[in-house]
């Protein structure tokens, strides 16, 4: 048992002093004995092996890509978490960001634990370069990483006093108090309790007490706490399957909760060094994620809405029960599944006795499409055109991601590698869901005063836009015309240079000087800024030296209850101070942005569209520029140390190429901005 020695500091100027005293070396700490980077949950030193997804293939692919899990997991982010470009890039900055915040790298910890979990639970996270990583560890969020999870609230889950005892409608279990499903979920909760004896706070004090978490404010196991069976056993959400492995039926992975796993991402170094913990126990031990130091918050939007709320809500749009099946009655929208690994008929594996779904036992739920589905099309499309023989590939691209280990750390010949058809048909669907994601309503002008009124419809579940914010945005473009000419455009987008135009200086130093007929309207670009009293930035892109968020406008999901958002640190923000009066009770009732404002009177024609990019020039310029060391720069000097530290040896080139890639593919959708949804005024 380690005794706990950690000094709590009582606040952000104390750590800006930390900070700034600084020298330029610094000395490696193993991250299984660092406090500031400890969260709960299985740990690298437990033990656990993962399975490679080629095990899984044998059986969960090839025979149907409309249904199989293993054509559509291959096409999505889940399965490139690892070889994203921009979180190689990213990883870097965070990297050299943390040796000057802390003295050590040790901050990436949280990168390699989400992107690739079988390196960090196999121990091959430290350190904390990647440089360890190897094999199927590429293969990032694979199957046995989510299939070995086992509920961290399993007590609660199982009396149905988490989300409830309707065990024939949320639950979709049909003979519920027979054969299979409650004896299945009987066996499920020996086992969960089993296996969680095993998880210790770092003082090596037992996390669980009398089979629920130690502390009371700990109820959602965020910012990458996976809690994971040391046995082989997979774990799935139908008590019916049939397979040649041994399984267990878990509730859990039917429930809301799993997906907060990885998508309440919180910064656990500032937490540690800042909060006050209970005697012997860590603050990110004591409290769930979404409680401190906010870097995303895509399940704690969904949770404030009304689908997350018990019993769900209806959809809107593409959404509306009429028009989309979920396992729910009316068909209500009540869990991230339902969207994003919607039910489809068929079979999960290829064996003459798999089950077809929906089947007698679970008669509402298909088989879950796991293809993730989101809205990242850029990253995709930049991975199928490395492939000979895709469709898209690029030679130049190809060399740029081949570099290989030595240089970028990233081997894309390990694990499974890329299937270009997979990700291609990941980039359509991706594009289907942007294009779902949101409409324009209620368009109303007025030619003698020039008023113009419209409505963006957020057709979410969470805020529009979601996920990892740094550099993503979604902007309103209106072009106003009379006589056939353009008299006012609204947030004009410069394709040869790639952003806005019109950007504030402070943000860009590239965006283009508008027209006389041009404005730039930051309310209208959609995004979310973090600012860093660390850096001395009000508006900032060091992920890892955030202690705020400077502008926060995405539009609410429908029902998004304010007070509960307060609690989770997801409500809107306006130069740096919380605002949420930002959007009326009645935006924030129905899931909207009501927008107004003044154009040139007589216009004939107006056109609104609404776009969306996965990243800017903006944050690309950043990665290059705090990689290499040079141009616009946020930190002292000193800090500067990816160039020269041999811990960056095989990351160091990142700045370079990351800036290449999207240069040369700047225009390629998701990375130019991609139109979400247009409405039209004519006289």
């Amino acid at each position: 048992m380690r005794t706990l020695k950690f000094a709590l500091l009582s606040g952000l100027p104390l750590l800006l002093t930390v900070v700034l005293a600084q020298s330029t070396t610094w000395a490696p700490l193993p991250v299984k004995d660092d406090p500031l980077v400890r969260m709960p949950g299985s740990q690298p030193t437990d033990g656990i092996r993962l399975e490679a997804p080629t095990r899984c293939m044998n059986c969960h692919a090839g025979y149907d890509r409309a249904v199989e899990p293993g054509f559509n997991w291959q096409g999505s982010m889940m399965a490139q978490s690892a070889r994203d470009p921009l979180f190689w890039a990213c990883l870097t900055v965070a990297a050299q960001d943390s040796i000057w915040a802390i003295g050590r790298p040790n901050a990436t910890d949280i990168c390699l634990r989400c992107h690739m979990p079988q390196g960090w639970i196999e121990g091959r996270s430290d350190p904390t370069n990647g440089s360890l990583m190897t094999g199927a560890d590429f293969d990032g969020v694979s199957c046995d990483a989510c299939h070995r999870m086992f509920d961290p609230f399993y007590k609660g889950t199982y009396t149905g006093t988490r989300e409830g005892n309707d065990w024939r409608n949320y639950w979709d279990e049909a003979n519920a108090t027979r054969t299979p499903s409650q004896p299945a979920a009987d066996a499920t909760y020996r086992e969960d309790s089993l296996r969680a004896q095993v998880i210790k706070l770092f003082s090596g004090a037992p996390f669980y007490v009398n089979n629920e978490p130690f502390s009371a404010l700990y109820t959602e196991s965020g910012s990458g706490q996976y809690f994971l069976s040391i046995g082989s056993e997979k774990r799935g959400p139908f008590a019916d399957a049939t397979a040649r492995h041994k399984m267990f039926y878990s509730r859990y992975h039917k429930s809301k909760y799993f997906c907060s796993t990885c998508h309440d991402v919180s910064n656990p170094v500032l937490a540690n060094l800042l909060l006050q913990g209970q005697s012997g126990a860590l603050p990110t031990e004591v409290n769930s994620a979404y409680a401190y130091f906010h870097v995303e918050r895509t399940f704690s939007e969904f949770m404030a809405s009304a689908y997350g709320k018990q019993g769900g809500a209806p959809g809107l749009g593409p959404f509306a029960p009429d028009r989309f099946k979920t396992s729910y009655p009316n068909n209500y929208i009540v869990k991230c599944q339902d969207c994003h690994m919607r039910d489809v008929t068929g079979k999960g594996g290829d064996k003459s006795n798999a089950v077809y779904r929906p089947s007698a036992e679970h008669p509402n739920s298909g088989v879950p499409l796991h293809d993730m589905m989101g809205g990242n099309i850029w990253v995709t499309w930049l991975l199928a055109s490395v492939v000979k023989g895709s469709a898209n590939y690029d030679a130049t691209n190809a060399r740029l991601l081949g570099q290989g280990a030595s240089v970028l750390t990233l081997d894309l010949r390990q694990g499974l590698g890329l299937n270009a058809s997979a990700l291609l048909a990941a980039v359509e669907r991706g594009k289907t869901m942007l294009q779902s994601a949101a409409s324009i309503q209620g368009m109303s002008y007025n030619p003698v005063t020039g008023a113009l009124t419209f409505r963006v419809q957020n057709q979410t579940a969470h805020k529009l836009i979601s996920g990892f914010p740094e550099g993503r945005r979604m902007f309103l473009n209106i072009k106003v015309y009379s006589g056939g000419t353009l008299v006012q455009e609204v947030n004009p987008y410069d394709y040869t240079v790639g952003t806005l135009k019109g950007l504030p200086t402070d943000y860009s130093s590239s965006s283009p000087r508008l027209a006389p007929h041009e404005r730039y309207a930051d309310a209208l670009v959609y995004e979310m800024h973090p600012t860093s009293t660390l850096t001395n930035e009000a508006k900032t892109f060091h992920f890892a030296l955030a202690t705020g968020r400077y502008k926060d406008n995405r539009i609410p999901p429908k029902g998004f209850d304010i007070t509960e958002a307060i609690k989770r640190q997801c409500e809107p923000v306006v130069g740096g101070n919380p605002a949420p009066d930002y959007f009326t009770s009645a935006e924030y009732a129905g899931g909207y942005d009501e927008v107004s404002l003044t154009v040139p009177a007589g216009a004939d024609r107006i056109v609104v569209t609404l776009f969306y990019q996965v990243t800017s020039r903006e944050y690309v310029e950043f990665l290059r520029d705090e990689i290499k060391g040079t141009g616009r720069l946020t930190l002292p000097a000193s800090a500067y140390v990816v160039q020269k530290d041999p811990f960056f040896s095989k990351l160091k080139a990142w700045g370079d190429t990351i800036w290449q890639l999207w240069d040369r593919n700047k225009n390629v959708p998701g990375a130019a901005p991609f139109p979400m949804t247009q409405a039209v005024w004519t006289r």
